[in-house]
């Protein structure tokens, strides 16, 4: 048996030096670029699945968000209530009747507003809707919306006129509509 010389000791030990010098950059380019999938993959959901959406204006809402908040107590301690009842059919080009009640504290029907509903589907959160409704009887205000969608919706309310302002979020289901042509 021989025993190894120390230059060839040497030699050995720096080949595997280098080895693991050239195996650092892999390993650093593995890591950027598991980096960067992962990136390009949130990016891609975050703008391609209508499900996530960027609520529009969203730094000035963050900035009067106590004034929405004070404005919804409000609102709340006038003790109107709201109820909400989409059509069971849509027209042809997808737009069902939505009708608004209103009522005060005693029952009776809150006449002479203008009401605003924004929405959207919880599920298609970037499909917003908006849309105004009109006074049909007293204290029944009706409006147009495209909302084919079947699903629990979100809908934000505002019911203004004269000096009263009342504003509510609802959360209300909306059962498939039937299409008439």
């Amino acid at each position: 048996m021989t025993s190894a010389s120390p230059t060839d000791q040497t030699a050995r030990t720096q080949a595997a030096s280098k080895r693991r010098w050239h195996l650092m950059p892999m390993v650093v380019l593995g890591l950027l670029g598991a980096h960067m999938a992962f990136i390009f993959t949130a990016i891609t959901l975050g703008t391609g699945d209508p499900s996530f959406a960027v609520v529009p204006d969203y730094y000035q809402k963050a900035v009067g968000y106590d004034a929405y908040k004070a404005l919804l107590a409000e609102s709340e301690s006038l003790g109107w209530s709201v109820q909400l009842s989409p059509a069971g059919h849509a027209d042809a080009i997808g737009q069902r009747e939505m009708i608004v009640h209103l009522r005060d504290g005693a029952g009776d029907p809150v006449q002479g507003l203008r009401v605003l509903i924004d929405g959207f589907h919880q599920a298609r959160a970037s499909q917003p809707v908006s849309f105004e409704c009109v006074e049909a009887l007293p204290g029944q205000y009706v409006g147009k919306a495209p909302l084919a969608r079947e699903g629990f919706w979100r809908f934000a309310i505002d019911a203004s006129g004269g000096d009263q302002r009342f504003v509510a979020e609802l959360k209300q289901f909306v059962s498939a509509a039937e299409v008439l042509r």
